[in-house]
C-alpha cells in the first residue's frame, strides 16, 4: 500500500533517517535497540547500493559518514572512509555482481556487512585510538545474524 503511493528509493531514505535518528540516540537501558538500528542502517545503504546504485550515493556516503562520526566518534574519519570506500569497491565489482544469482547476491550482501562493520572499528582504531573489541565484535555478528534475514526480507517488500 505505501510503495504505491512512494516510490521504493524515497522508503529506503525514509529508513535510512530513521534508523540513522534511532541509532545515533543514546538509549543507555535500551542500549540493544541502538545496535539493532546501527547494523540495519548499514543493511540498509548496502542494499541501496546494491538495487538503487546512483551517483547520489556518493553524497548520501558522505553525509551520513560525517553525521555518525560527529554524533558516535566525536571526528571524521572511520564511518566517512568505509562508506566512501564501500561505494568505490562497489563500482569495480559491479559488472561481476550482475552475474550472481539472488542468493549469492544477498550472502555478499550480508559479507559486505560484516566487512563494513569490521573496517569501521579498524578505522576507528586506527585515527581515534578507539579500542577494537572482542565482545563488541560478537554483538554486531550475532545481532546482524539475526536481523539479516528478516530486514532482506522487508527491504524486498518494500522494493516490489
Amino acid at each position: 500500500m505505501i510503495s504505491k503511493i512512494f516510490s521504493p528509493i524515497i522508503l529506503l531514505n525514509f529508513l535510512l533517517i530513521l534508523t540513522f535518528s534511532v541509532s545515533i540516540n543514546n538509549l543507555v537501558d535500551l542500549s540493544i535497540i541502538n545496535l539493532i538500528s546501527y547494523i540495519f542502517f548499514h543493511i540498509i545503504f548496502i542494499y541501496i547500493l546494491f538495487y538503487h546504485y546512483h551517483y547520489s550515493l556518493f553524497l548520501l556516503g558522505l553525509f551520513y559518514g560525517i553525521l555518525f562520526d560527529i554524533f558516535l566518534i566525536n571526528s571524521i574519519g572511520a564511518h566517512l572512509i568505509s562508506f566512501i570506500l564501500l561505494i568505490s569497491i562497489y563500482i569495480m565489482i559491479k559488472k561481476y555482481l550482475l552475474l550472481l544469482s539472488s542468493f549469492q547476491i544477498t550472502s555478499t550482501i550480508y559479507i559486505i556487512l560484516l566487512i563494513t562493520l569490521l573496517s569501521v572499528n579498524i578505522f576507528a582504531y586506527i585515527f581515534n585510538n578507539i579500542n577494537l573489541t572482542f565482545i563488541q565484535m560478537n554483538k554486531y555478528f550475532l545481532v546482524s545474524i539475526i536481523i539479516f534475514i528478516p530486514s532482506i526480507f522487508i527491504l524486498n517488500k518494500l522494493d516490489n
